[in-house]
């Protein structure tokens, strides 16, 4: 059931705000994630269409690692440097189609487009990128977070 527009920064002016009676919580989706219509039954593709290929030499199913610089996104989703996961196949955003992969990470709710660059099948290396936490923002006067200071 719709309740009004999107909530979410990135729905807004593109979506609605939808009450599923499954949920819990409302959820922002996109128009075109939706319709008015009762949906038919989604018919398999025949036997004889072969899969459509999976950038990067990668397959479906393939464990990949993560080796790009650390991400948080708005749905909570979060990669890590090593974070290991699963090549669904081929990327399903518009930036990243023909570029990058559908990967699975154990951690995430989410699945998440990755590019190709970003990706290994080989385990990395220790030498990774900054660590995702960024460090502290200086405390004006030279003091210290936790110092203990008197009036």
């Amino acid at each position: 059931k719709v309740l009004g527009p999107a909530t979410s920064e990135e729905c807004k002016g593109k979506g609605v705000l939808v009450k599923f009676a499954q949920n819990k919580r409302d959820v922002n989706c996109y128009l075109y994630q939706l319709s008015a219509a009762v949906p038919g039954p989604i018919a398999p593709p025949p036997c004889s269409q072969a899969p459509e290929p999976v950038p990067g030499g990668y397959q479906a199913g393939q464990e990949v690692f993560f080796t790009g610089s650390c991400q948080t996104f708005a749905s909570g989703n979060k990669l890590v440097y090593g974070d290991c996961g699963k090549v669904l196949g081929p990327a399903t955003s518009e930036e990243c189609k023909g570029k990058g992969v559908l990967v699975k990470f154990a951690q995430n709710k989410r699945d998440v487009n990755c590019y190709l660059y970003q990706l290994s099948a080989a385990v990395p290396g220790p030498i990774a990128p900054p660590p995702c936490s960024q460090a502290p923002e200086p405390v004006p006067g030279g003091y210290q977070a936790g110092q203990e200071v008197f009036f």
